[in-house]
């Protein structure tokens, strides 16, 4: 965990060294409950994961960096005609991909707050 926690708080202190002003992360609330999946090892990985303090942990941190945080419903940048796209055009692996369309995603909630 204090790995995973680093590494976020690294990533941010970069962005704020580069000149960011937002931050757009994934709604990790909305994300992957025990109940959409069959598998017995999926579900024990799922449970495992720590997803509501890594995102408490960025949202906090980003704040004390000064930036403007914005949430993003993941919902349909894994599975979606619209990420095999981005993939093929853009030649971006599945998690960049994924990293892409949540930044639009986030681009979106911006333009429609001006």
């Amino acid at each position: 965990m204090a790995l995973r926690l680093n590494a976020l708080l690294q990533a941010l202190s970069f962005l704020s060294k580069v000149g960011v002003d937002y931050v757009a992360l994934e709604d990790l609330f909305l994300v992957k409950r025990r109940k959409f999946t069959t598998s017995k090892s999926g579900n024990r990985k799922i449970t495992r994961f720590a997803k509501k303090h890594l995102l408490i942990h960025g949202v906090i941190k980003s704040l004390r960096l000064g930036f403007n945080v914005i949430l993003v419903n993941p919902k349909g940048t894994t599975n979606s005609e619209e990420h095999e796209k981005v993939m093929r055009e853009k030649g971006y692996d599945r998690h960049i991909a994924s990293a892409y369309l949540i930044a639009l995603k986030g681009l979106e909630v911006i333009k429609n707050n001006e």
